[in-house]
C-alpha cells in the first residue's frame, strides 16, 4: 500500500496492513513516558508519526496528517500517521543496504512510475521502535 507524508511517498507491505481510518486529532492521546497513543477497537496502540521518523519537511503548515494505517508485525500493532493513501501497486524492491547503506526503519526502495523514489518501510522495525 502506498501512503504519502507531505511530498514523500512510502510503501507499506500489504501483508502487514490491518486497516486504515480517518482520525480526529482529539482521539490521539499523550501518555507520559509512552508518547502518543490512539484507541482502536478497545485497544490502545502507539502512534508513529512518519513525518518525525523520517524528518520530512512540512511545506503546507495548515495540513495536518489525519489518516491512520494500523500495521502489524512481530506480534505487535502500531498506528502510522500519514497524510494520504495512494492505493496499491506492485513494486520491484531494491535493497538499500547492498547498494548504499542500512537505513533505520526501511527495508528497501523502489522507483515509482513517475520517477520518484519511494522508501519501503520495515514494519517490524517500526513496531520495535514503539516498544522502546
Amino acid at each position: 500500500m502506498m501512503a504519502s507524508v507531505s511530498e514523500e511517498c512510502y510503501i507499506l507491505p500489504l501483508s502487514s496492513v490491518v486497516e486504515s481510518f480517518q482520525v480526529q486529532s482529539d482521539t490521539i492521546k499523550t501518555v507520559a513516558g509512552s508518547g502518543r497513543v490512539v484507541e482502536v477497537r478497545d485497544e490502545y496502540m502507539p502512534v508513529i508519526e512518519l513525518e518525525k521518523v523520517f524528518d520530512v519537511p512540512r511545506f503546507d503548515f495548515e495540513h495536518v496528517s489525519s489518516i491512520m494505517v494500523v500495521v502489524e508485525a512481530e506480534g505487535g500493532r502500531v498506528a502510522l500517521l500519514v497524510d494520504e493513501l495512494l492505493g496499491q501497486q506492485q513494486v520491484v524492491v531494491k535493497n538499500l543496504e547492498a547498494n548504499y547503506r542500512k537505513v533505520n526503519d526501511v527495508s528497501g526502495a523502489t522507483i515509482m512510475g513517475d520517477g520518484r523514489v519511494a522508501l519501503i518501510l520495515d514494519v517490524g522495525s517500526l513496531v520495535r521502535r514503539s516498544r522502546h
